[in-house]
C-alpha cells in the first residue's frame, strides 16, 4: 500500500493543474474517474471550475467527508523529483499527497458509514467551489489535509482579508512637489503605519496578524507628482483582532483612502473536545507513537466553509514543507502514516 500511495501521489502531480491550463484539470479528473469507477462519482461545474464528489453511498449527508483541492500555484520549473525519503515538486504537500491518501482511504473502506471525498479545483483562487458544494452537501465531520506540517493538528487558521486601497490626490510637476500631494507616498505611509500597529511575524511560531503589501501602482511619468495610487494588501488576522478593527485603523490613518474588499473569509476554529476529533487524535498518537501538537496555522483553506456550517473539521498535514515554492516536498513514510491514520479512524467509526 505504501508504494501505491507514493505512485498515486506522483501520478497526480504529473498533471499541471494551474488555473491557466484548464485541459490539465480535465485530464486529472478523467484519470480519477477511470481509476475509481467502482465508487459513486458526481461531477459538478461551478463558475467554470470542475469538481468531483466521490462516495460509497448515494447521499448528500456524509458521516465523514474528506475535502481536497487539486489545483496548484504556477511554477516555471515543473519538475517531479524523489529520493529515498521524499517526493519533491509542486503539489507534493499542497496537496496531491493528501488527495492520494483520501481517495485510497475511501476506496478501501468496507464499513457501513457514509464516506465521501470532495475534490475541488479553485482553492488556490477563492474556494468558491467548496462554498457552493456545502450549500447542497453536509457531513458530521470533515477531514482536510491542507494546513500545518509534521502531523500537527490545527486548532485555528487565520482569517483572510484582501484589500485594494485607492487614493486620489493632487498632481504637479516633479520639480514643484510642494504644489502636489504624492499619492504613492501617502498610501505607502498607510502601510507603514499598519505594520507599526501589527508588527510582522518573524517565523511560524510567532502566531499573530500579518499584513503583506502585494502590489502598488501609480503615477504616469518621471516628471509628474502622482495623483493616483492603488495598493493591494493581503491580511491574515488572528482571533485577537477582527476585520472591522483593521479597516477602522486604515480610515483613522487616512480617511481619504477608498477601501475595496476583494476577498474575505472568517477565522477557522477546531473544537478539539469534539468526541470524533478526540478519537482521531488518539489514533494519531498510537500510529505515530507521539503526542500530537495542537497549534495555530498562518494560512487559510477551504476548512473555513465547514467551520461556518458548524461542521467539526480536522486539518492535518503529513511531514513536508515549502508549499507554493520550488522547494516543496512531502515525506514518503509520512504519507503512508497519514493513510494508516485515515484507515484506522474510518474503521473505528463502526466499533
Amino acid at each position: 500500500m505504501k508504494n501505491k500511495i507514493i505512485n498515486l501521489t506522483k501520478d497526480l502531480m504529473s498533471f499541471k493543474t494551474y488555473k491557466e491550463y484548464k485541459d490539465e484539470f480535465d485530464k486529472l479528473f478523467n484519470y480519477i474517474k477511470s481509476k475509481y469507477s467502482n465508487l459513486i462519482i458526481i461531477e459538478k461545474i461551478i463558475n467554470d471550475n470542475k469538481c468531483l464528489i466521490l462516495s460509497n453511498y448515494n447521499t448528500k449527508k456524509f458521516d465523514v467527508v474528506f475535502c481536497c483541492h487539486i489545483d496548484v500555484v504556477y511554477s516555471n520549473d515543473f519538475l517531479i523529483k524523489e529520493d529515498k525519503s521524499n517526493i519533491y515538486g509542486r503539489g507534493s504537500i499542497d496537496m496531491k499527497g493528501g488527495v492520494a491518501c483520501s481517495l485510497e482511504a475511501l476506496n478501501n473502506y468496507k464499513g457501513n458509514k457514509k464516506i465521501g471525498v470532495i475534490l475541488t479545483s479553485d482553492e488556490e483562487i477563492d474556494g468558491f467551489c467548496c462554498k457552493k458544494i456545502l450549500e447542497e452537501y453536509n457531513s458530521s465531520l470533515a477531514i482536510i489535509p491542507d494546513g500545518g506540517k509534521d502531523f500537527n493538528l490545527i486548532k485555528e487558521e487565520k482569517g483572510l482579508l484582501q484589500l485594494e486601497l485607492e487614493l486620489n490626490t493632487k498632481s504637479s510637476h516633479s520639480s514643484q512637489p510642494w504644489n502636489g500631494i504624492n499619492a504613492i507616498d501617502e498610501l505607502y505611509k498607510v502601510y507603514l503605519e499598519l505594520i507599526n500597529i501589527y508588527p510582522l511575524p518573524i517565523n511560524s511560531k510567532d502566531y499573530k496578524t500579518s499584513i503583506n503589501l502585494g502590489k502598488i501602482t501609480g503615477g504616469n511619468s518621471f516628471n509628474s507628482v502622482p495623483d493616483y495610487c492603488l495598493m493591494d494588501l493581503d491580511i491574515r488576522y488572528t482571533s485577537d483582532t477582527n476585520k472591522n478593527e483593521i479597516i477602522n485603523h486604515i480610515k483613522n490613518i487616512n480617511n481619504n483612502v477608498k477601501i475595496n474588499i476583494i476577498l474575505e473569509s472568517n477565522i477557522f476554529k477546531c473544537d478539539i473536545n469534539n468526541k470524533m476529533i478526540s478519537k482521531y487524535i488518539d489514533i494519531c498518537s498510537i500510529i505515530l507513537n507521539k503526542n500530537i501538537d495542537i497549534i495555530g496555522c498562518e494560512s487559510s483553506s477551504d476548512a473555513v466553509y465547514f467551520s461556518n456550517k458548524n461542521i467539526p473539521t480536522i486539518i492535518m498535514n503529513p511531514i513536508g514543507d515549502f508549499p507554493h515554492s520550488d522547494k516543496e516536498y512531502v515525506n514518503k513514510n509520512s504519507l503512508f502514516n497519514l493513510y494508516k491514520i485515515y484507515n484506522k479512524f474510518l474503521e473505528s467509526l463502526d466499533d
